[in-house]
């Protein structure tokens, strides 16, 4: 591919766009796809959409249609799960490389495809990962206080890259999201039982066959926090179920950070009963819960120094949904039975991480 590069012949890219309900937002998508600067001849997007109950899939024809120069394809995902809708993609897609993105982001140039491209074949890199920050233009205030929180340890893992802003070479295990064909054959696909976190469990097994991951800030893509908080409650019980299921598959994984939001809420569920009948129990557990809140109160004063309009009491209020979502989801990953239906094979054998 190097040679053919050096010809003027760029690879050939895939991007896989997941969708479910994105009818807000998939035009704006679209747009910074079709503007990027790539032969249009060697890139190709599918979008992947989960049976959408508003109007994105006719959205999205109608943006094909718009644009007949763009080799812009609507496939339809019967199963609605992300993990079978990149699975559908990496099935109908003809790209050398295969890159991921999701409906609903920003992407910030114009050279991000191009970016990807140039830095595997300068570098030899079979795996690229980005920066994702919460900072698109045109957010809400709330949406600015999720972004503060999630840079917080007491909001996001130590382990994860996605806030990064350096050029280096990683674990592709949170970053991942730009992939040479070769790496599918070599690892397998996403393992269809995850409707969350599929990412995460493939790029953990990159990581156990010994793959590394470029990241570059020349990858970014601005994502777009939620604007309330029962959307985040609800996008976290999602990232928790997906990680509890991870953690069933790969618990030489666990790590002991992981199992602070579970323990937090298996704490409060205590405390509640057992206060009903005792009064040391109720006077330990207001104790315990005070020190909790005074915890998210010092970090949020922190957090919202010099930033003018954010409330401390909103972000501590913001971090504790944070940790009751991804607690709750965890313990639901963990306990509640696999789902009984996988389309196609299953990529959790040892075989499979050969090199």
């Amino acid at each position: 591919m190097a040679e053919s590069h050096a010809h003027g012949v760029m690879p050939r890219v895939t991007v896989m766009v997941p969708v479910r309900n994105e009818a807000r937002y998939i035009k704006a998508t679209l747009s910074q796809l079709a503007e990027q600067d790539y032969p249009a001849g060697s890139l190709e997007i599918l979008v992947l959409d989960g049976d959408s109950e508003d109007d994105t899939a006719q959205r999205v024809q109608a943006f094909a249609t718009a644009h007949p120069g763009l080799n812009l394809r609507l496939l339809r995902n019967p199963r609605r799960l992300s993990s079978a809708a990149r699975n559908l993609a990496l099935a109908h897609g003809r790209g050398d490389y295969f890159l991921l993105i999701d409906g609903h982001v920003h992407i910030p140039g114009r050279r991000m495809i191009r970016d990807h491209v140039e830095m595997a074949l300068a570098h030899g890199a079979l795996v690229l990962g980005r920066p994702q920050p919460l900072d698109p233009p045109g957010i809400t205030s709330f949406q600015q206080a999720v972004a503060l929180a999630r840079r917080s340890r007491l909001a996001h893992s130590g382990e994860s890259l996605i806030f990064s802003n350096r050029q280096a070479w990683c674990s592709p295990l949170s970053v991942a999201v730009f992939y040479h064909r070769s790496v599918f054959e070599r690892c397998g696909r996403f393992d269809e039982r995850f409707d969350a976190a599929e990412d995460l469990e493939f790029n953990y097994r990159l990581e156990r066959a010994g793959l590394r991951c470029l990241i570059s800030p020349r990858f970014t893509v601005r994502y777009y926090p939620r604007e309330n908080l029962s959307g985040l409650f609800r996008q976290l019980v999602r990232y928790g179920l997906g990680r509890g299921r991870f953690l069933r598959k790969h618990p030489m994984r666990l790590r002991p950070e992981m199992l602070a939001p579970p323990l937090l809420l298996l704490g409060l569920v205590v405390g509640v009963l057992g206060s009903l009948f005792s009064g040391w129990w109720l006077g330990l557990f207001v104790l315990a819960l005070a020190a909790y809140a005074l915890l998210l109160e010092v970090e949020a004063r922190r957090l919202v120094a010099g930033q003018p309009g954010q409330s401390a009491h909103r972000l501590a209020l913001i971090i504790a949904t944070i940790h009751l979502g991804l607690g709750y989801g965890l313990l639901r990953g963990l306990l509640t039975p696999w789902p009984t239906v996988q389309a196609g094979p299953r990529f959790d054998e040892e075989r499979d991480l050969a090199g």
